[in-house]
């Protein structure tokens, strides 16, 4: 028996065409693997062509078309060369899914400019970059979707990830400001303030300096995230979170923003004397 969710991705996404980055593995090839059975064709990209390679033919069964192609999103010129002679029915897709990221914990005084700067190109310029190369031919056609997974780090800042907070910050910013300029156009906007997604990346924050920070967090899988933002996403939601200790920090962020602060200072301050830093 098909579901209500199920019913609104196939109505929201039925016979569309995506292009979606970082898509190999983690919470692209999850959303790959729900949307297959409802789009006419799909763009997958990522840095390692091998497991888009696997992913596509995993998705072999379904419908429509799938494009597998390797990209740098750091380099403008991988990124136009991965892109560049698509089908008509790709140039521009219906939506594009801006999910590639990446994280680098540390201490901000000890982080390396370099760090700063990768998360900046991938977390940030690289939304950034994706909307130049197929916005344009959205607005010509009066319509599309822009779905980009930020992060409910690009609202709330965490503990020992200044530079990721900063790029997601950017992110976050960015879509705001997007969905402003498109207001009338028929081109549709989607920011995701995504939760703590169990990931590889997460298992490895747990394992490492900052365990003691993420010990505890609310996780989601992220089969049942790309579930959950996919779904609000169809239903048209312009701003999508959907964990309830995030949005419980949103709230005191709009309605108390001075005693979240504090909150979070007095946390920041436990950890800080845990480390001897304070």
């Amino acid at each position: 028996m098909i579901n209500l969710g199920e019913k609104k991705l196939g109505k929201a996404f039925g016979g569309k065409t995506f292009v979606i980055t970082g898509a190999a593995g983690g919470l692209g090839s999850c959303m790959a693997r729900l949307l297959a059975p409802y789009w006419s064709g799909a763009l997958l990209l990522d840095l390692d062509g091998k497991r888009l390679e696997s992913l596509a033919a995993e998705l072999g069964g379904s419908p429509g078309r799938i494009l597998t192609r390797a990209v740098d999103l750091t380099s403008e010129e991988s990124l136009l060369e991965a892109t560049s002679d698509l089908p008509s029915d790709f140039d521009p897709p219906d939506v594009l899914v801006n999910n590639a990221g990446i994280s680098i914990m540390c201490f901000a005084e000890q982080q390396p400019v370099s760090e700063y700067r990768k998360m900046m190109e991938v977390n940030f310029f690289a939304v950034a970059a994706m909307m130049n190369r197929f916005l344009p031919g959205m607005m010509e056609r009066k319509s599309g979707q822009l779905l980009t997974i930020a992060s409910g780090s690009g609202v709330l800042a965490n503990y020992g990830g200044a530079g990721y907070c900063a790029s997601k910050f950017a992110a976050v910013g960015y879509m705001e400001s997007l969905r402003q300029e498109l207001a009338g156009t028929g081109v549709k906007t989607n920011c995701v303030l995504l939760p703590t997604v169990m990931t590889e990346f997460h298992q490895g924050v747990l394992d490492g300096e900052f365990g003691d920070m993420a010990k505890g967090l609310p996780t989601v899988t992220p089969e049942e995230a790309a579930r959950r933002l996919l779904i609000q996403a169809a239903g048209g939601r312009e701003v999508i979170s959907f964990s309830a200790t995030l949005e419980g920090g949103l709230f005191l962020n709009r309605l108390a923003p001075s005693l979240l602060r504090k909150a979070m200072s007095i946390n920041g301050y436990m950890l800080n004397k845990k480390r001897g830093r304070a």
